[in-house]
């Protein structure tokens, strides 16, 4: 196998970053660290993220989500009375044992 060991990498015309037309891999166990920004489009596929801040347009889906949910907005939440509506279809003798 042979290895490339480069300082940096632009575009042909030496003004901005390069374009990976197949796209990247990382291989496993190892890391990209990126110093700036990062700006995608399309489908962006990892197991975590360390990130301190993110802005997203579209779908973001997570298997779980860490924290106390306090800055979510956007969000339809479920009042206290219809979750002891739900309580009562699902387990119509709640107090029975």
């Amino acid at each position: 196998m042979s290895k490339l060991k480069i300082n940096s990498v632009v575009n042909k015309t030496n003004d901005g970053s390069p374009t990976l037309l197949r796209g990247a891999t990382i291989p496993s166990g190892q890391n990209l660290n990126v110093v700036g920004n990062v700006n995608a489009s399309g489908i962006i596929t990892a197991s975590s993220y360390d990130i301190t801040n993110i802005n997203a347009t579209g779908i973001i889906t997570a298997t779980s989500f860490v924290g106390d949910g306090s800055g979510l907005t956007g969000i339809t939440a479920v009042s206290a009375s219809k979750v002891y509506a739900f309580n009562l279809i699902f387990d119509p003798n709640p107090f029975q044992s």
